[in-house]
């Protein structure tokens, strides 16, 4: 028999219209991906730029010094607080780098102590690279907390949190330590810190064009992978209802 006009135009059923949405979703997750990436690595260079710009005036002048030291105490005991008073995920993890933070503070106060002015350059960069893992892990559980905070109280329509599963907060650790370790490594190695006064300026420049796309590619991969978490910690509870096609009529017994 000969196939009637038109009749390949003709849906294929409901695996049709299923394997339609899913393509949909698809797409629609790989462009909020790239929106979140974008976002990341905008954010990256403002933390790098941040993180840098901290640690020159905590090891040049000993009133920042002193003046971070306190403000990361308060900040790691706000920590501590909004860890172990929530229901944050990991808490026992989030904790311990909260009293990194505040480790990083006391340490603040020591930087401009003789032993600590006379150790080698070597020596210096484990110092440093305990400062950038804790000035950035401050600095992203701060936006992140407080993008949270915003969402949930002021959004118009109840969404998900930003981070908010173990697997967010255990990526959210690691990029916090990747870049604050490369970040002091960086800083450390290029001796920053004892460049002359005339000379500081440079030296920043240079370590920002080399951290500005550590942190930038960093960034931008953790946060499409973070939004890859979101969507598909969304979809883990999400159901269709039953459509009219998927019903079984008495025909079909």
């Amino acid at each position: 028999q000969e196939a009637m006009p038109g009749a390949s135009k003709t849906s294929n059923g409901p695996d049709e219209e299923r394997t339609l949405c899913i393509d949909g979703l698809e797409n629609s997750q790989v462009l909020n991906m790239a929106v979140a990436a974008l976002i990341g690595a905008l954010l990256g260079v403002i933390i790098s730029f941040t993180v840098n710009c901290t640690l020159v005036e905590i090891s040049v002048n000993a009133f920042f010094a002193v003046y971070f030291g306190v403000l990361f105490v308060i900040i790691s005991s706000w920590m501590l607080y909004r860890v172990y008073s929530g229901e944050h995920p990991r808490p026992i993890l989030l904790g311990t780098f909260s009293a990194m933070v505040m480790f990083s503070g006391i340490l603040c106060f020591v930087l401009e102590s003789n032993w600590v002015v006379n150790m080698s350059r070597g020596a210096k960069v484990p110092l440093y690279s305990i400062l950038g893992i804790a000035v950035t892990f401050a600095l992203l559980f701060s936006i992140i907390d407080l993008v949270n905070y915003c969402y949930g109280s002021f959004g118009a329509t109840p969404g998900k949190a930003l981070v908010e599963t173990e697997e967010q907060v255990l990526l959210i650790v690691a990029t916090a330590t990747v870049l604050g370790f490369l970040f002091g490594l960086v800083f450390g190695l290029l001796d920053v810190e004892d460049q002359p006064y005339n000379k500081l300026r440079e030296a920043l420049v240079q370590q920002e064009h080399i951290c500005y796309p550590i942190g930038a590619i960093v960034s931008a991969v953790a946060s499409a992978f973070n939004q890859y978490l979101r969507e598909k910690n969304s979809q883990e509870y999400h159901y269709e209802s039953v459509r009219k096609d998927d019903v079984l009529d008495d025909e079909d017994f």
